[in-house]
């Protein structure tokens, strides 16, 4: 090969790596701005629900955890969450909805709840748990009835907050799946 179509190969080649590399930066510079924006999404929708009282710090604390004990921890955490709450609800109205209420055995019911509740920050929904608590401490049927529609209510906010969360969590993941891709396949 004579020098000047080495010269000319080389400049090529270097002209096409460059424009690879420009392209693949700025692919990435995108891409991760787009995942930044969508960080900063999630943390806004904590702090609204923060806000409006459905959550409190300890939501956050427990989202953070993530970093010491893996990504997934809080994304497996939230619907494990929803799922034993749905439950402990049906047997709370299943209790209520026997002509001789076993209070105790409700308490116990309401104390679960609180307890999940309380773990990952949900403080309206434990607040309400302590008021259906004391309500079956009174024995008092009518208002452990409207103390268990409040929870519904509460609950039910609260897993549309918790679902919606996911979603963006989720687009997070998927926007951190593509990087990963990107990564391992840099060539043009």
């Amino acid at each position: 090969m004579h020098s000047s179509s080495l010269r000319f190969s080389l400049s090529l080649n270097f002209s096409l790596l460059l424009f690879c590399g420009a392209t693949f930066f700025s692919s990435a510079m995108a891409g991760l701005a787009a995942l930044e924006a969508l960080t900063e999404q999630l943390y806004d929708f904590i702090q609204s629900m923060e806000d409006d009282g459905i959550v409190d710090y300890h939501f956050k604390d427990c989202y953070n955890m993530k970093e010491a004990n893996g990504p997934f921890l809080f994304i497996e955490l939230v619907p494990t969450y929803i799922s034993d709450s749905e439950t402990t609800l049906e047997e709370m109205t299943t209790e209520l909805d026997q002509p001789l209420v076993n209070f105790k055995h409700l308490e116990q019911l309401c104390t679960r709840l609180k307890g999940g509740t309380s773990c990952i920050g949900a403080c309206r929904v434990a607040t309400s748990c302590g008021e259906l608590r004391r309500a079956a401490i009174a024995r008092n049927k009518d208002n452990c009835l409207l103390r268990l529609e409040m929870i519904k209510g509460d609950f039910s906010i609260l897993r549309n907050k918790l679902e919606a969360f996911l979603e963006v969590t989720d687009m997070i993941l998927v926007r951190l799946e593509r990087r990963i891709v990107t990564n391992d396949y840099q060539g043009c």
